[in-house]
């Protein structure tokens, strides 16, 4: 059996600002992938599925200047 663990963290104000432009380059991602999949079955009536299709689209978001500075880990 897993016991949870709590742990709050304080960040320093470096460290919030990192994170806040972490959490909106992911935020980013993952609702355009939404709307593209939203979208193609909409339009088409084809599911996409986001380990072969929306994986295709990772060369384009790359070509985003400020989301390819973006931490990949």
């Amino acid at each position: 059996m897993l016991k949870p663990i709590k742990i709050r963290i304080y960040p320093t104000d470096e460290q919030v600002a990192f994170l806040n432009r972490q959490f909106g380059a992911v935020r980013f991602c993952y609702n355009t992938g939404l709307r593209i999949m939203s979208h193609r079955y909409k339009r088409h009536g084809q599911s996409l599925s986001a380990k072969h299709d929306i994986k295709k689209l990772l060369p384009v978001a790359k070509s985003l200047k400020w989301l390819a500075r973006r931490s990949s880990s």
